[in-house]
């Protein structure tokens, strides 16, 4: 019984060894962070933990910028931009210069990580990063018209070419680091964010892309069957299948002349019973991107939906978020969190 028990204390004791190690936080590596006396680091667990019962829904959301600076956005000639945008700015003591920089496009219906926008603005803020939201409302594709910066249709004044005007403004006020800016962006925000990195290449040094929406309807297979949420395990390779590439390349041809103008690192989740997107869209955009040269990860989740449902994939999403901006952009890393582990097996 006392050599049961001693290992039984061994087991728990390398444990939270180990668990130590894994979740360590990983302080910035942007210089204007390195010294800007950033608030502690939010855990992932304490801004989902209202939704870690059964199921999630938008009344557990964080929706309070309190950890960041929001200030509202003016074009130079005072009159309201058009486009309704926001920026928020991390809190520090001392005045870090430009900073490293999340464009973060918001559309309408939610998708992937949409209901989330509130959460992830303090999120990124508290991780060392200026986040200029822009609200593109409902985007569309219907025969009102094309947009010809961006190939898809939008309302009002939401463009590529806008958004990429916003983000140059930022960088010209010394507010963004143009070595430092990523965009993000779910379902037809998220095509939206990589025709804006498109547009000029080398911007953006990243992107972040849940539930991809592309110009072009890939229809879904007639089998497919909308399953229920349930656990949502994530596969973080690429295994592009090789079965449907030619049927793919047929048609989203355009994703393949997409991905020959953007420069730098890509993210691409999707839940595979996405029944709005299907998930061939994902594949189609990540080979796409792989086959030009491009850094891609991506995430692919069994039973999650188009608009990430489960608090499972939100978390887990988070914890790709701020792993990779640390990578690409330099920001902080909070390390691995025990709640990204219940994540993973409930």
């Amino acid at each position: 019984m006392k050599k049961l028990l001693v290992l039984i204390a061994a087991f728990f004791a390398s444990f939270l060894f180990l668990y130590a190690l894994v979740s360590k936080d990983y302080p910035a590596r942007h210089e204007g962070l390195e010294a800007a006396g950033l608030p502690p680091l939010i855990a992932v667990h304490d801004l989902y933990a209202a939704s870690t019962g059964s199921g999630f829904d938008d009344t557990g959301q964080e929706t309070s910028l309190s950890e960041g600076t929001k200030i509202g956005w003016w074009q130079s000639s005072g009159v309201e931009n058009t486009v309704a945008s926001v920026l928020a700015l991390p809190p520090t003591r001392s005045d870090p210069g430009p900073l490293p920089t999340v464009v973060l496009i918001r559309s309408h219906p939610p998708s992937g990580t949409g209901r989330d926008n509130e959460r992830t603005v303090r999120f990124l803020t508290n991780r060392g990063y200026a986040v200029l939201s822009i609200d593109c409302g409902s985007l569309t594709d219907d025969n009102r018209g094309p947009d010809t910066q961006t190939g898809i249709y939008t309302e009002g004044r939401c463009t590529a070419a806008g958004i990429l005007d916003e983000t140059r403004r930022l960088a010209e006020q010394e507010i963004a680091d143009p070595e430092a800016i990523a965009v993000l962006g779910s379902g037809m925000g998220g095509y939206l964010a990589l025709m804006t990195m498109a547009l000029e290449p080398g911007l953006f040094k990243a992107a972040i892309v849940h539930s991809p929406v592309l110009d072009r309807a890939l229809p879904a297979p007639e089998n497919r069957i909308e399953l229920r949420p349930q656990k949502a395990v994530v596969t973080n390779s690429m295994e592009p299948d090789e079965s449907s590439h030619d049927e793919l390349t047929s048609s989203i041809s355009s994703s393949y002349d997409l991905a020959r103008s953007i420069q730098g690192a890509v993210l691409i989740t999707h839940g595979k019973a996405d029944t709005v997107a299907p998930v061939e869209y994902a594949h189609a955009l990540a080979r796409a991107l792989f086959e030009n040269g491009t850094h891609v990860e991506t995430a692919f989740f069994n039973h999650e939906d188009h608009a990430y449902s489960r608090w499972q994939t939100r978390v887990q999403v988070a914890r790709m978020t701020e792993s990779f901006l640390a990578r690409c952009l330099g920001g902080r890393d909070g390390g691995y969190d025990y709640i990204e582990l219940l994540a993973k097996l409930f």
